[in-house]
Parts: C-alpha cells; structure tokens; sequence
C-alpha cells in the first residue's frame, strides 16, 4: 500500500510538472506572436518610411509555432487542449504573416516605405 500512494503522488507531481511546462510553453508562444504584431504595427499603419522588421516577425513567428509543437510534445499527441492551443497559435501566426506578407519582397532591404495605396516600396538608406 505504501507503494502505491508513492507512486500516485509521484503519476500527480509528473503531471503538475508537465502542465507547468505546456503552460510555460504556451505562454512563450503567445508572447512571441504578440511581439510578432507589435514589432510592425506602425508598418502597417500609415503611409512613410519604417525599418523593414519583416525578418524579425518571421522568425519571431517561426520560434512561437516550435514553442506550440513543444506545448504539443510535453502534453501529448492526444491531449486535446494541446491540439487546441497549438491550432491557436497557429491561427495568429498564420494572421500575422498573413497581414505582413505584401512586405516579403523587402526581405533583403533595411527600409519600407508603405504607400497611400497600402502598397510597400523596398529602400535602403546609405549611412555616411
């Protein structure tokens, strides 16, 4: 009998743990999407020059989706809600490049201009 409840509080303190760490997962995903649609909101909302971050929200989002596959990984392949959360973060991500992906071509250029038209031209500044 001893061993039996040992073993339970040890099944009890694996899954604590485990739901911690798809906590802690998740969270990060979900923070990196947020950084993701911060990092160009202004790109996006009026007409001028900005730094083109489209690789850093790529990447960004790029880190969250492997912290959703992780979520995915420590509950298991049958937990619904990591199935949930993942095609959560999935759908922001796919949103956020979504919204983003008229500026794909300015990839290798350290300047966007957005025109009135919501068009986006690609420009680099020469410093010095």
């Amino acid at each position: 009998m001893h061993g039996t409840d040992r073993d339970g509080a040890r099944r009890t303190s694996v899954a604590a743990e485990r739901g911690c760490g798809a906590a802690a997962l998740f969270g990060l995903a979900l923070f990196l999407v947020l950084v993701a649609f911060a990092g160009t909101t202004e790109m996006e909302s009026f007409p001028g020059l900005r730094d083109n971050r489209v690789q850093f929200v790529v990447y960004t989002c790029a880190i969250a989706v492997l912290a959703a596959a992780g979520v995915f990984g420590v509950l298991g392949r049958r937990s619904r809600a990591a199935l949930v959360l993942a095609v959560c973060v999935a759908a922001l991500v796919a949103w956020r490049l979504w919204t983003i992906a008229p500026a794909f071509p300015c990839w290798s250029h350290d300047t966007v201009s957005r025109d009135d038209d919501g068009s986006y031209r690609c420009l680099d500044r020469w410093s010095g």
